[in-house]
């Protein structure tokens, strides 16, 4: 079988028959089957990884900046429908590619989205248990989320340092990544609602840097338009 390609960009597949007699053998060929150029890539699955972190970190930056506090529902839902799974797919498909470190950041990070929906979903029962313990249960709560945070806090601050041969744009969004963690980690460690606001407002930026780079891999794709990629 042998592919020959077309003027437009197609695929066609050949199948090479031998006939042969008591004198000679010949070929003959046809084709059986056309398949467009743009149905043969291989996708970037940064797109869905980069815009599954920016709508968590989003809904995350304005909830716990407080401009948003009645549907933390939507939060989990976020989490865990899109932001988590996003970008666990993303991670297993750049693990497939041989890309070992984006895989190991989108995987990480969607352990993070999970982690966060089961922990503050009601049927987890977290958050039943800590109600049930008072002004002493909100407070272990915020020891407990503060450490979480902070947990994830010391991988992003090694993805930060791995990002710094890597265009500006990626280290800012580690960097901020690293910022929202440690900031929302320290804020409920120490009962600061500074620090815990300003992890709030990072995660905002984050969301916003993080889909810009999102903008950028899908719009060149499509050739509409080439955003710097600083």
């Amino acid at each position: 079988m042998t592919n020959h390609k077309t003027e437009e960009g197609s695929i066609v597949l050949e199948v090479e028959k031998a006939v042969s007699d008591s004198s000679h053998s010949h070929s003959t060929s046809a084709p059986i089957c056309n398949i467009p150029e743009h149905q043969r890539k291989q996708s970037n699955p940064m797109a869905i990884g980069f815009g599954a972190f920016a709508l968590g970190a989003f809904l995350v930056g304005i909830t716990n900046a407080g401009i948003v506090t009645e549907l933390p529902q939507g939060v989990l839902g976020v989490a865990l429908g899109f932001s988590g799974m996003g970008q666990f797919v993303c991670g297993i498909f750049e693990m497939v590619a041989g890309n070992t470190f984006a895989a190991t950041t989108m995987l990480t990070y969607a352990g993070f989205w999970i982690s966060y929906g089961v922990m503050f979903s009601s049927g987890a029962g977290f958050m039943t248990a800590i109600a049930g313990e008072g002004a002493a249960g909100l407070h272990e709560l915020h020891n407990v989320v503060g450490l979480w945070q902070i947990a994830f806090a010391v991988p992003s601050f090694i993805f930060f340092i791995g990002t710094f041969k890597q265009p500006w744009i990626i280290r800012a969004v580690l960097l901020q990544v690293f910022l929202t963690f440690f900031f929302g980690g320290l804020g409920g460690l120490t009962g600061v609602v500074g620090l815990t606001k300003a992890g709030a407002w990072i995660s905002f930026t984050l969301s916003l840097t993080a889909w810009y780079v999102m903008s950028a891999i899908l719009l060149e794709e499509e050739k509409v338009v080439k955003l710097p990629f600083f």
